[in-house]
């Protein structure tokens, strides 16, 4: 009986060759029948087209054949180059697509160093670090500002950390993003509401990083720390705390909330460190203000001030310290320390010695020296012993004091 000659079906054919019952090539985009009949030639799908190799492998006659002969055979797979040539026939091509799609690399360094990096000097633990790196970006990329904000503050981190060749190129970016960010804030700054708290919290935020962080940059003596440049900060500060207030009030419910409920730290607070803001009370009751000072006023910034200790410990390379104390004293105390009165100055020390446990961070590095020895140069004698604590942490108990 003679061996029936091997067919192979056209599962794919076109549509014209379907209607006439001949069989089709499958040629791509317009079969040979159809060529030849000058005819329009329609597929019903690409999909099968996408799937499908250039060549089609020719059926065997025979069910086994010995590995051997399998490895000699012809396949579309055979090389990878024809194996990845099928992806052209994704998405088509005509669809317009830019045939050179540009990558804008150094936005997406500076968006990875601020999700691997930046973000962790604003977390006090790995609840709010989620905020900061995974909710706070997914805000950003809806709204352009607080984009903006995330990369002049990611930017400004590393001119710090890179000091060499490259501090220059990283603080202009870092000045350029600001000013973006900047704009939007100055124009919104009065209209708080539920659809622009998220990112007038953010912005908020990032500001106060900024403002810190800027003076380390060497850019001038005058914006270098001391009393004087933390004098603008604190208003820089207070400005920012009118913000914050509201925005909070509209994300409490939200998965911000971790922000405004901070766990009592784990990590107690130094003995010396307590009995000397204890001092500090005692001291307020004691003293003989002059009659414009207050000593509700003092009291604030000092319960402010022991209320953040805990943090300066327990996560001393985290802005909360930084930028909540400022934030959480009434404007009187902030206008007595412009004003440099002397147990408004003792106080402030206190906030150096504190901030100098966050000198890891690179945001605040060395201001709680800074702050603590132009104190140092300001007080007199009489006052200079009631900062005794502040002086050792920060200079080291051998310090030579000024007569």
């Amino acid at each position: 009986m003679p061996s029936r000659r091997p067919h192979r079906k056209s599962r794919h054919g076109c549509m014209p060759c379907k209607q006439r019952r001949v069989k089709c090539d499958e040629t791509r985009p317009a079969c040979s029948n159809c060529t030849q009949r000058d005819e329009p030639c329609e597929y019903v799908a690409e999909a099968s087209y996408i799937w499908a190799a250039d060549e089609k492998p020719q059926r065997r006659t025979r069910r086994r054949q010995q590995s051997s002969e399998q490895s000699d055979m012809t396949s579309p797979y055979t090389t990878t180059q024809e194996s990845f040539s099928i992806l052209d026939s994704f998405g088509g091509r005509e669809t317009g697509t830019p045939s050179n799609l540009p990558l804008e690399m150094t936005q997406l360094r500076l968006l990875v160093n601020w999700q691997n990096e930046t973000c962790q000097f604003f977390s006090r633990d790995s609840e709010t670090r989620v905020v900061w790196q995974i909710y706070l970006v997914d805000e950003a990329l809806k709204t352009p500002p607080l984009m903006h904000g995330i990369l002049a503050v990611s930017a400004l981190h590393l001119s710090l950390a890179e000091p060499g060749s490259e501090h220059a190129f990283w603080l202009g970016l870092a000045t350029s993003h600001k000013g973006e960010a900047l704009q939007w804030l100055r124009e919104s700054m009065e209209n708080v509401n539920p659809d622009n708290a998220t990112t007038m919290l953010g912005l908020a935020s990032l500001v106060v990083a900024f403002a810190f962080g800027s003076a380390l940059t060497g850019l001038s003596d005058a914006d270098k720390p001391s009393l004087e440049a933390l004098n603008d900060v604190f208003v820089l500060c207070r400005g920012i705390e009118q913000i914050t207030k509201p925005a909070s009030s509209f994300l409490r419910g939200s998965n911000f909330a971790s922000l405004f409920s901070p766990a009592s730290p784990a990590t107690p607070i130094p003995n010396r460190a307590r009995e000397s803001l204890d001092q500090l009370d005692q001291l307020n009751l004691k003293c003989q203000h002059p009659s414009n000072e207050d000593t509700a006023i003092y009291a604030q910034a000092i319960t402010a001030l022991r209320e953040l200790a805990a943090l300066a410990f327990c996560q001393p390379n985290s802005m909360t310290l930084a930028g909540g104390w400022p934030m959480s004293c009434a404007p009187e105390y902030l206008e007595y320390v412009r004003s440099q009165r002397s147990f408004a100055l003792v106080v402030l020390a206190h906030y150096g010695a504190l901030l100098y446990e966050a000198r890891g961070n690179w945001f605040v590095q060395y201001w709680g020296r800074s702050v603590v020895e132009d104190i140092i140069q300001i007080l007199d004698s009489t006052w200079t012993p009631h900062i005794s604590w502040p002086i050792s942490e920060v200079l080291g108990e051998a310090a030579q004091l000024p007569s």
